[in-house]
């Protein structure tokens, strides 16, 4: 995917994202700052298990082909778990878990 086309879709999300209110927080981010630190966790865990198919390593979870795990998926699967304010390791922490029982791999 080239770069400008990669940026578009990060700032598609990212709007999306802001559309929504939540009480769930991250720990010394603004909200609109937050939302896009869960929009950059998205991609980064899809560009890590893209690159862990193609070592033919383990996928870290396996969704299904119709569920698109975007910044607003990992959002609301944390707001579903933590309440509050909490730093980005646990929330991180925390989606990757979700992720894991909801999407476990064969």
């Amino acid at each position: 995917m080239k770069v400008p086309a990669l940026a578009l879709a990060i700032l598609f999300f990212a709007g999306a994202a802001l559309a929504q209110e939540d009480t769930f927080s991250i720990e010394g981010f603004a909200e609109r700052n937050a939302r896009l630190m869960i929009v950059g966790m998205a991609f980064g865990f899809g560009m890590f298990d893209s690159e862990l198919e193609a070592a033919d390593r383990p996928a870290l979870y396996c969704p299904p082909a119709d569920v698109n795990v975007t910044g607003n998926y990992l959002w609301d699967l944390a707001d579903s778990e933590l309440d509050g304010d909490h730093d980005l390791e646990t929330v991180a922490r925390t989606v990757m878990t979700r992720l894991r029982a909801l999407f476990p791999c064969s």
